[in-house]
């Protein structure tokens, strides 16, 4: 997004806040509807169940309309609302172990991990057969990564958060979220290159 561009995106972010806090409720709309399908997409990697996703976002937007008066503008919104929604889905995750879909991370140059195949559309059963084990694993190794890993991971590849915007949701130094991140991509791939055939993992 052109600076510009974003520059008007929190000034109109701040202006709802401050209306909001001068107790119009309506303004808070504008900021669900904003967020909602990104807050959504995120918690659904996290936790790898529709329905829990929806719930723990909405609980998201709840608490942070209720601690709105907390809120410091030196951050953006965004950054905010996904801290709040990482602790709510790291606490539920420490409860219940939960899957993660294969899409959980996209394809990326910076990891083996992210560049294994989806066969995408193929519908011949074999291929589908092919592609629900490959989640399986995808799955069970992302379940491995510690909690602290798995978070910076997901931030990055689902929500497609800035080094600096997930230090800021996660409450981490910049560095440190490079070092997480690096470290839970190799993580990744080498539970994949133990668990798939030596041709998938190229």
């Amino acid at each position: 997004m052109p600076p510009s561009e974003l520059g008007e995106d929190i000034r109109v972010e701040r202006e709802a806040i401050g209306r909001v806090l001068g107790g119009d409720r309506e303004a808070y709309t504008l900021l669900v509807e904003r967020y909602q399908g990104a807050l959504f997409r995120y918690l659904f990697r996290m936790t790898g169940q529709h329905s829990e996703a929806e719930d723990l976002a909405q609980e998201a937007f709840l608490r942070a309309y209720l601690s709105l008066a907390s809120y410091s503008p030196e951050y953006r919104f965004s950054t905010w609302l996904f801290r709040i929604a990482t602790n709510l889905a790291l606490n539920r995750l420490k409860a219940e172990r939960r899957v993660i879909s294969l899409e959980a991370l996209r394809e990326s140059p910076e990891s083996r991990a992210v560049e294994i195949a989806d066969p995408g559309t193929d519908l011949r059963p074999e291929v589908q057969t092919e592609k629900a084990e490959l989640s399986r694993l995808v799955q069970d190794c992302l379940q491995m990564l510690p909690p602290a890993y798995r978070v910076v991971v997901t931030l990055r590849h689902i929500a497609d958060l800035s080094y600096s915007e997930i230090a800021e949701s996660v409450g981490l130094p910049v560095n440190t979220v490079r070092s997480r991140l690096h470290r839970g991509r190799e993580r990744l791939g080498e539970c994949l290159e133990q668990r798939l055939p030596r041709e998938e993992c190229g």
